[in-house]
């Protein structure tokens, strides 16, 4: 099928590119239950898309064990044979400098089967690694993770900063977790209120702080108010 009639997320090289192009930051749209429903399913729908890809770009013999359902990254228990394979892929991405660690692990979620875990060592944008590290190698998938940027405090001094005038309610749910008890008031008020005096408190939140409540206006946040 050519390109252009194809569904617009099916058009994408990368899970990365569709989602800096389509503005999308987080998967989780508690406020949009049918907006949260529509990007997992287009997220999967594009994995499977560039799984096809990729699967017509391997040999025959890597095509037929994919089909019989023999090939190494199908099983945990045939870590000896997926080995070759790892190392191969290993060796292609040793020297890239922001690369940290290359594992084996089995995959997640009730699923048999190996994927080839790849950690990067700092913060290094999409653009610059996915030129070299594939989605697939060889029918196995590549799990690429980014080192963690550490969260700053929570404190009554940074919360402007932190938590602006203007962000999206979608945006407070990615800082402060789903956790909120919410109310609403007149006029297009909306009041999430955090309690910080169970664990756990996303991103750390000073031990002074026993809650704080996030007041939006038409959708966006326009006060804060600590509970202590």
């Amino acid at each position: 099928m050519l390109d252009f009639l194809k569904p617009r997320h099916l058009r994408y090289r990368s899970m990365e590119e569709w989602r800096e192009k389509e503005n999308i930051r987080s998967f989780r749209h508690p406020e949009n239950p049918e907006l949260e429903k529509r990007l997992t399913r287009q997220l999967e729908e594009l994995r499977k898309h560039l799984w096809k890809k990729h699967l017509a770009q391997l040999s025959p013999e890597e095509r037929k064990q994919i089909k019989k359902g023999d090939h190494p990254s199908q099983s945990h228990m045939r870590i000896d044979q997926a080995k070759p394979i790892f190392d191969e892929f290993r060796l292609r991405v040793q020297p890239l400098p922001y690369v940290s660690d290359v594992t084996m692990v089995a995959r997640q979620m009730h699923a048999d089967g190996i994927v080839i875990r790849l950690k990067l060592a700092q913060d290094v944008s999409w653009r610059v690694w996915r030129e070299h590290i594939p989605t697939f190698f060889r029918g196995f998938e590549i799990q690429v993770t980014q080192a963690a940027l550490e969260k700053p405090d929570l404190t009554r001094e940074n919360a402007e900063k932190l938590i602006p005038n203007g962000m999206t309610e979608a945006q407070v749910y990615a800082h402060l977790g789903t956790k909120a008890t919410i109310s609403l008031g007149k006029n297009g008020y909306k009041f999430l209120a955090y309690s910080f005096h169970l664990p756990p408190a996303p991103p750390r939140v000073d031990p002074k702080i026993e809650g704080i409540t996030v007041v939006l206006n038409n959708g966006v946040v326009v006060d804060r108010q600590f509970t202590k």
